[in-house]
């Protein structure tokens, strides 16, 4: 799979080898802005040159803080700002043959931030929408994943483990998007992609010293690299949250999380909303009930004479934290109390918890084979 990633680049690349042969690094499509009906935007160069391809055809040269104007007509895309006359086209190209050239893109409806990319981009009509994709090398994207989904103020070993992760998810789920014309888009739903490092400059170190290393389990297979914030103490196993049981998503007793910020949090509810919302779940409960339970271990349900129901559909209807949560009940009160441990799902690594293994001297191999059971890190050329 490394090796077709390595090959290749855009579907247009032929279309523009007569001006600029591109690189062809091992490179990841990315939908950007994939959550957004995007129908205007533009495009400046932040370092170096970039040349505008539209349907084929060179149309300019982009220099630093040019901008470039590119708004949904129909099913074309109208261009204008650059030199000559504006026009409608039905795919435009923007690429560098520099690798680490940079440019930034701005929504202008919506109306949203501007954020900043290495690589090209790929832009035509599709779902009625302006389809941004960027294409960049595979190293730079785990930057930039790394950063969004770890931020920025970690140890070395932290941000190891964290690429061991992104890069195992990727691969694992490259094709996801083939049907659309991209790999991966840049959501919670494959992994979080803010565009290039702009902060801590020790993850691309962690990315290129890890290079190639992926997560495989007993049988070979590229592991669900799942993680969360923290675990409150103990993390879940996957069938406990979930329908598949993984035998290296198993529940861990994990100490080191525990004096951490996401550690613990409580919040108030409302009796009676508590005791309507029970009813909606189909329980018909007495006004002076007791509901106090106590997790002293994860558990699935929550537990009130015959009727029991997935902490996790709590927590997902309340907006807890975690699904790791006590709940007391003082007697007469118009409130219950909820103290609850950790901040997530609470399967696979724990975020703060690894963080604090890397604060105390554990290598990434440790970290990641604390958290994940029985797995075995390997170059992933090695699995095809």
């Amino acid at each position: 799979m490394r090796m077709r990633l390595l090959s290749r680049v855009f579907i247009f690349s032929l279309l523009v080898l007569q001006f600029s042969r591109m690189p062809s690094p091992a490179n990841v499509r990315v939908s950007i802005f994939n959550g957004y009906s995007v129908s205007a935007l533009v495009i400046s160069p932040d370092k170096g040159d970039f040349n505008v391809v539209a349907d084929g055809r060179l149309l300019s040269r982009l220099e630093e803080n040019d901008i470039l104007y590119i708004s949904r007509k129909g099913d074309l895309l109208f261009v204008s700002g650059v030199s000559g006359s504006p026009g409608e086209f039905e795919k435009v190209a923007v690429y560098s043959s520099v690798p680490g050239n940079s440019f930034s893109i701005r929504p202008v409806r919506p109306s949203m931030e501007k954020v900043s990319y290495h690589g090209h981009l790929e832009l035509s009509i599709s779902y009625e929408r302006i389809s941004i994709i960027n294409e960049v090398d595979e190293n730079l994207y785990l930057a930039g994943v790394v950063e969004a989904e770890a931020g920025t103020g970690a140890r070395r070993m932290f941000y190891k483990a964290q690429s061991v992760i992104c890069r195992t998810y990727l691969y694992g789920n490259l094709y996801r998007h083939a049907g659309e014309g991209f790999d991966l888009c840049d959501e919670v739903h494959c992994q979080v992609y803010h565009g290039r490092l702009t902060g801590n400059s020790g993850i691309a170190g962690a990315v290129e010293e890890t290079g190639g290393l992926v997560m495989t389990g007993s049988e070979g297979e590229l592991v669900n690299a799942l993680f969360h914030a923290n675990c409150g103490g103990e993390t879940s196993g996957s069938g406990e949250v979930w329908l598949t049981a993984r035998p290296y998503l198993r529940p861990v007793t994990d100490p080191w999380c525990r004096n951490r910020p996401g550690a613990s949090w409580q919040v108030r509810i409302d009796r009676e909303k508590w005791i309507a919302w029970l009813a909606g779940m189909g329980y018909q409960s007495a006004a002076k009930a007791d509901f106090a339970s106590r997790q002293t271990r994860r558990e699935v349900y929550y537990r009130h004479g015959g009727f029991s129901i997935p902490y996790r559909k709590i927590r997902a209807d309340w907006n807890f934290r975690s699904s790791f949560f006590d709940i007391e009940d003082p007697g007469g009160g118009r409130q219950l109390l909820i103290r609850g441990r950790g901040y997530g799902h609470g399967v696979g690594l724990c975020q703060e918890g690894a963080m604090e293994m890397a604060a105390r001297g554990h290598n990434f191999m440790e970290i990641l084979q604390f958290y994940y059971t029985g797995i075995t890190i390997i170059d992933v050329e090695k699995l095809f």
